[in-house]
């Protein structure tokens, strides 16, 4: 399958978003960030940590179950080196030791600062919003296996976030366009793909 990334698929996917959907974008960061808060009151950053680690492979509500077992000393029915991770920064560890991986360093990132230009969480939707097709994981493995891919991807989603900014006359963090789409494209594209 050949794909070909870039930000006019990006902002052409934007403009097929309904008003649900882009309250859903600039929101969803903020959101996850209050869940870390309610979480860790006293360090929200490590519970935005946790999250993350724990994060590959799950579901929003199934990441958030998982961090709430991790902080409860209860079993965390996650892979064995995720929960090693959420045990080490619960431990007092050092996030920036310990959360790795371009995508769950990103989401970590994001969580902590919603509004921070540099984190673009690029997950199977958005590389596929970028693609504007459905991929299978081969080929996003191939593409972001290159060295400096997810950088280059990360990069249209702020080009974009610049173009829909001046486009609707509102501020557009990349995270806030890449949820935005996540949203529109989980619901219209990748379900009926996949359902």
């Amino acid at each position: 399958m050949t794909v070909t990334p870039s930000t006019r698929n990006i902002t052409k996917i934007f403009r097929q978003t309904t008003t649900d959907d882009r309250v859903a974008g600039l929101g969803w960061y903020a959101t996850a960030r209050e869940v870390a808060a309610a979480l860790d009151p006293a360090d929200p950053a490590r519970a935005a940590a946790v999250l993350a680690v724990l994060s590959p492979r799950t579901s929003w509500p199934q990441n958030v179950k998982l961090a709430q077992d991790a902080y409860a000393g209860r079993k965390v029915g996650t892979l064995g080196a995720n929960v090693r991770k959420a045990q080490a920064l619960l431990a007092g560890a050092d996030p920036e030791d310990i959360v790795t991986g371009a995508k769950v360093r990103a989401f970590w990132r994001t969580i902590v600062d919603p509004s921070d230009p540099r984190a673009v969480v690029i997950d199977r939707h958005a590389f596929d919003v970028a693609c504007d097709q459905v991929t299978d994981d081969a080929t996003r493995g191939r593409y972001l296996g290159r060295k400096g891919a997810y950088d280059e991807l990360a990069d249209l989603y702020r080009r974009a976030a610049r173009i829909i900014s001046r486009e609707t006359g509102q501020t557009w963090t990349p995270a806030a366009v890449q949820a935005a789409t996540w949203v529109y494209w989980r619901r219209e594209r990748a379900a009926a793909n996949h359902g």
